[in-house]
């Protein structure tokens, strides 16, 4: 495995649904598609890298699920509204409008939604919720 790499994040997360750094293995496997572990330092199992560039009217329609993730969303530029629910709980919306507003939510509490209506490119990380400390 090289130890630099360099690269667009845009093009590099590409065939990962814009995940850049994370278990790219096992997207591919779901997706039937071969990829060499070994081949790129951003292969990991412990942290998960998304650069994402949503274009104009992009809503996620179904409410992502529980997962076992710490998530970190930061705004890189336009404007994004996220939807939080908790069991039993009323819907939290949160919009983050400025380069560098972040959401940061515990994926075995919250499911999640969010929509842009001008677009919006945005960094999100994840984490294991067991590797908080």
């Amino acid at each position: 495995m090289t130890t630099i790499e360099t690269g667009n994040a845009a093009l590099a997360g590409a065939a990962t649904r814009g995940w850049l750094v994370g278990d790219l293995a096992a997207w591919a496997a779901q997706r039937g598609e071969a990829f060499d572990a070994g081949s790129t330092p951003r292969q990991s199992d412990r942290v998960q890298v998304k650069w994402y560039v949503h274009p104009p009217g992009h809503v996620r329609e179904c409410w992502a699920e529980r997962d076992a993730h710490w998530s970190l969303g930061v705004l890189v530029s336009g404007r994004m509204r996220f939807g939080f629910r908790a069991l039993g709980e009323t819907m939290r919306r949160i919009e983050l409008t400025e380069q560098g507003d972040y959401v940061l939510w515990h994926g075995p509490s919250w499911e999640h939604t969010w929509a842009t209506e001008s677009g919006c490119t945005i960094l999100t990380v994840r984490w294991p919720a067991e590797a908080r400390r």
